[in-house]
């Protein structure tokens, strides 16, 4: 299933439903990406060991998406310090899982708190450095106006700091629109591992399968030079011809670039 450039197309499984069963969803996927934590699956719900053996059964890798009900970043150190300690138990839980990759949003309470960068920053690698104590690869996500770093900032962020990112197509179009998302992958696209594929229109965050809106993903992804991360389709459907049209649109897309 993996790319000749290495890359490895995957599948996000949404908080409904029994997640072992849900993972046969994805059973001819290179790997599956789920949220875990408060708002999502809880980790006191999910059996680790059971969640390895179906992995395991089906040869699939694992990313998790950490929290994202709660923000990464306040002016209160105290929350700060909590919200790692939290992000800190979810990860170690993850390893038991064999999670290589896990999802962080990069967010704050919204335009009503003024946040010195700084403290962002200090979030950010502190977070950083948790994944690297737990051998997981923390990738960190564009969010835009929904309560996120504005994108073109965000990516000044991650490559100050050399820190992976997690591009959500949709969130950037929805942003910026297709022309600055693109300038933006011209000069970013270096920090991304991850990708989070979904369609959407401008200004909302649709999670549409693969080519059934707006997105101008041949223009997105003609920015990138050898992809060799891995590629999450984050589309609301548990439709099987919808999930394998969007896994080959999106194999597609690299594979004539």
């Amino acid at each position: 299933m993996t790319s000749e450039n290495g890359m490895r197309v995957g599948l996000s499984l949404g908080p409904e439903g029994d997640l072992v069963e849900n993972i046969e969803l994805a059973e001819d996927m290179d790997f599956i990406e789920f949220g875990l934590g408060e708002g999502e699956r809880l980790q006191e719900d999910i059996d680790a060991e059971e969640v390895n053996e179906k992995l395991e059964e089906l040869d699939l890798d694992l990313v998790v998406h950490l929290p994202f009900r709660q923000v990464l970043a306040t002016a209160v150190p105290e929350l700060n310090e909590s919200i790692l300690e939290y992000h800190d138990r979810l990860l170690e839980f993850s390893t038991q899982m064999g999670a290589e990759k896990a999802v962080v949003h990069v967010d704050t309470r919204g335009k009503h708190e003024e946040i010195e960068e700084e403290l962002i920053l200090e979030q950010i690698e502190k977070l950083d450095e948790l994944g690297k104590e737990h051998g997981i690869e923390i990738v960190f996500e564009n969010l835009g106006h929904w309560r996120g770093i504005e994108l073109e900032e965000l990516g000044t962020m991650l490559e100050e700091l050399e820190v992976s990112m997690c591009f959500d197509t949709g969130h950037a179009f929805s942003e910026v629109g297709q022309e600055e998302t693109e300038e933006f992958l011209e000069e970013y696209s270096h920090l991304i591992s991850h990708i989070h594929f979904t369609d959407t229109r401008e200004g909302r965050d649709m999670h549409l399968p693969i080519g059934s809106s707006e997105v101008g993903f041949e223009g997105m992804m003609e920015k990138f030079e050898d992809f060799d991360g891995t590629a999450c389709m984050e589309i609301f459907t548990d439709d099987p011809d919808y999930i394998q049209l969007s896994k080959w649109k999106v194999k597609d897309l690299f594979e004539e670039g």
